[in-house]
């Protein structure tokens, strides 16, 4: 487990991008970012938890991130190093394949 430290360093200069979760859609507010440290800032909007993983090039698939419960929010670090196009996923039993997933593009 990391600690708070550590994830508050990781933090800093992390480039914020709002995901709103609802069933069974994320709604992402901004939808490109720099290489480096990304912050996934989650809300969950709807009636069941939520979580989110990011996969992307050359095999690149980070953790999943902490659920995020109805009316709540979870901050989620990852280092997105590669250029290219990211799919965010939540793995909850059903949700992805009732297509609860978006795109990042790394420019």
């Amino acid at each position: 487990m990391i600690g708070a430290a550590a994830l508050a360093a990781a933090a800093i200069g992390a480039m914020p991008v709002g995901v709103g979760t609802h069933e069974y859609r994320f709604g992402l507010y901004r939808t490109s970012v720099r290489p480096g440290a990304v912050q996934f800032n989650l809300h969950d909007f709807g009636e069941d938890a939520h979580n989110l993983v990011v996969s992307g090039p050359r095999g690149y698939r980070s953790a999943v991130s902490p659920d995020v419960r109805p009316g709540h929010d979870v901050a989620f670090v990852v280092r997105l190093r590669r250029r290219g196009v990211y799919r965010l996923v939540c793995v909850k039993p059903g949700h992805a394949a009732r297509g609860m997933r978006a795109t990042l593009r790394v420019r």
